[in-house]
């Protein structure tokens, strides 16, 4: 993973570092560490998909808006463009983490339509049992084994197939795990499920219904009536909401100016920006920051 720089200035992006020629990475996370794959401090937006394996200790992570308490024998699955915050580490955590690109994953068939990731998108955090927790920890150890071998001529061939098979490894444990149940998507949740992930991605760029509405080839009146059926809020509600959990992050997590979060967010001035915000929360920016940061 790239390093943080020493003043945080924004939203980061935590990147998964493609240097040492390899798709993926593995290792062990120790409770010990300062702060945690750069997470502890700030949010990030993960560029990568992995799974996390807490082998002890516990801690809380919070993916996008919810919190899961997170102890020995979970697993959490972390997708593209997820907002990942770690919180409340204890001291003994000791978790196996692997990760790979967002090139890689794209490859999988796993696509974002499908009901398994929706329902594994819906469910990040289980428990497992041992039998699955050594099987899972030993496969990703012979992908690292088996990529070690540089002078094998089919050595990317052979680290592919064996994450292809750590992932649907991943997948037999959701659909076989208790008390997981399968739950059936509809096409109105697939919709709304794209349009979050549509809008983690666009919110800076596009606020606008129809942008997102365009994308999914409905109308605006179809995707508004989706979320209020699923959230009980209207799609520009869902916009909203969306980009002002993105701004109390931006003012309790970094030293930005309201002028420079607004240009970030492209806001036509400050002045707009302020009162957005304010006709969302009942406080202004200024006043938000001063009550949520010692």
């Amino acid at each position: 993973m790239k390093s943080k720089p020493s003043k945080r200035s924004t939203l980061e992006h935590l990147v998964f570092d493609t240097t040492n020629e390899s798709f993926f990475d593995n290792s062990v996370l120790d409770g010990a560490d300062s702060d945690l794959l750069l997470l502890e401090e700030y949010p990030h937006i993960i560029d990568a998909a992995g799974l996390c394996i807490c082998m002890e200790g516990e801690i809380e992570i919070t993916i996008g808006s919810q919190s899961y308490p997170v102890k020995k024998d979970d697993l959490c699955i972390i997708f593209p463009n997820d907002i990942l915050y770690v919180r409340n580490k204890s001291a003994d955590f000791k978790g196996y983490l692997l990760v790979c690109t967002t090139d890689f994953f794209q490859l999988l068939n796993v696509a974002s339509g499908t009901s398994i990731y929706l329902y594994i998108k819906d469910n990040p955090c289980i428990s497992l049992k041992d039998k699955d927790r050594e099987s899972l920890i030993r496969m990703c150890d012979f992908l690292k084994e088996y990529d070690l071998r540089r002078e094998h001529p089919y050595r990317e061939e052979i680290s592919k197939h064996l994450m292809f098979s750590i992932i649907y490894e991943v997948i037999g444990i959701y659909k076989k795990g208790e008390p997981l149940k399968q739950v059936p998507y509809s096409r109105k949740n697939q919709l709304y499920f794209n349009f979050i992930e549509l809008l983690a991605k666009s919110y800076s760029m596009h606020r606008e219904l129809e942008f997102y509405a365009d994308k999914l080839c409905i109308t605006s009146r179809h995707l508004s009536n989706i979320c209020k059926e699923m959230t009980g809020q209207t799609a520009k509600e869902c916009i909203n909401r969306h980009l002002i959990t993105n701004i109390k992050i931006l003012l309790e997590t970094t030293d930005m100016t309201i002028a420079q979060i607004s240009e970030e967010l492209n806001f036509p001035n400050a002045s707009f920006f302020t009162k957005f915000f304010k006709e969302q929360t009942k406080m202004t920016p200024k006043e938000y920051r001063n009550a949520n940061v010692s």
